[in-house]
């Protein structure tokens, strides 16, 4: 079935949850939108007077993605009213992010210790970029995937950039597997977790470093089990992409025989079969592709079994899928995530200032002080 038993439109699965995101950018925010998405209550807590930095122009529409169904209040950092107000929201979360370098919070008198002593349940989540002696530096996606110790072999396809690969592998998904990981534990504790975007992004390499450690401490006799991610590095010619004469692209992943063979007889090349890791194949692989258009060649593979697909284009992937209604509705259902159709637009600047701290039992005098001090801000 592809369609699920569990009525997700009806009952979000963590709506009990309330999140404190003091985080700014991509990372934090990109982790607490997906807890939005299942139904968190999340309070994006942003620094006055003028808020997330991607807030600006040239980022707005990565921030509308990035914090739908969310609340915002605007503080003043600098003030000690405007930290007590933090630490008031604090005090009724079940999580809290911050993705500011080392030691930051503290100074500020909102680290895990000083919001633990009224809310010992609290899981307090820290997203770092870079681990060990790096922790206290600023840095962005490249200086991650640099200080990750995996960069070389990033650089391998020749450093390709188009997205950034440390922020979201290792900034986003390995912190949320380990939040969800303690928020399922019936037992939990209030605890203080800290992951950093330069080990996350080793999760892409993980097996090639295990393999090359293991290497090392094996016999010579049996070096040749070490071979699968030499397959991978696109030197082989059954495993890389070819350019084809309408200057489209093609994929070729034949690693296992019987796709190789299968490779080999639809293009009718049955002496190739033997070939399949012969450095010298890669060239004449290059001049078969280039005397057809990548359809012609994708069409050949009708059976499935050769692995043989072109690269699809952006415009004809818009056409042939759902992906433009599903990313102008509801974009997370655009990378596998279920449908919240409820969620509500992105939030102005402070939008919900007043009506958060008036939850916390604030009176309207006393809000309206806050506000005309500058401790909180407030749009429409």
């Amino acid at each position: 079935m592809s369609e699920s038993l569990w009525n997700d439109e009806a009952i979000k699965p963590i709506q009990h949850l309330r999140v404190i995101d003091l985080s700014v950018m991509l990372t934090g925010p990109y982790l607490t939108r997906i807890l939005a998405q299942y139904g968190a209550e999340v309070i994006k807590v942003e620094k006055g007077p003028d808020g997330d930095p991607c807030r600006q122009e040239k980022y707005s529409a990565l921030f509308d993605l990035l914090n739908q169904g969310k609340k915002s209040i605007c503080v003043d950092f600098t003030k000690t009213e405007g930290i007590a107000l933090i630490k008031s929201l604090a005090s009724e979360a079940d999580v809290f992010v911050e993705n500011f370098r080392s030691g930051v919070m503290d100074k500020l008198g909102l680290g895990y210790a000083d919001l633990a002593e009224s809310n010992p349940d609290l899981i307090y989540m820290s997203l770092r970029g870079m681990s060990d002696k790096q922790s206290s530096k600023s840095g962005h996606d490249l200086n991650f995937i640099a200080t990750s110790g995996c960069g070389e072999w990033f650089l391998e396809s020749g450093g390709n950039y188009s997205a950034p690969f440390a922020d979201v592998v290792g900034g986003v998904f390995a912190p949320l597997t380990k939040l969800l990981i303690h928020l399922v534990n019936p037992s939990r504790r209030g605890m203080h977790l800290v992951s950093y975007a330069d080990e996350g992004f080793r999760s892409l390499f993980l097996p090639r470093a295990y393999e090359l450690m293991e290497r090392e401490s094996t016999a010579a006799s049996e070096q040749n089990k070490f071979e699968f991610f030499k397959k991978l590095n696109g030197s082989f010619p059954n495993s890389r992409f070819y350019r084809c004469r309408d200057d489209q692209w093609i994929s070729l992943q034949a690693i296992q025989k019987k796709h190789w063979e299968q490779f080999c007889q639809i293009v009718d090349r049955p002496m190739w079969i033997e070939k399949a890791e012969d450095l010298s194949l890669v060239s004449e692989l290059e001049k078969l592709f280039l005397d057809a258009p990548a359809h012609y060649w994708e069409a050949l593979n009708h059976n499935g079994e050769a692995c043989l697909f072109r690269v699809v284009s952006w415009k004809d992937f818009l056409q042939e899928s759902q992906s433009r209604s599903k990313l102008t509705s509801d974009p997370l259902t655009w990378i596998g995530f279920a449908s919240n159709r409820h969620l509500a637009a992105c939030p102005t600047l402070g939008q919900d200032s007043f009506a958060l701290i008036h939850e916390l039992g604030f009176a309207n005098d006393k809000i309206s002080q806050l506000l005309g001090a500058g401790v909180l801000k407030q749009t429409v």
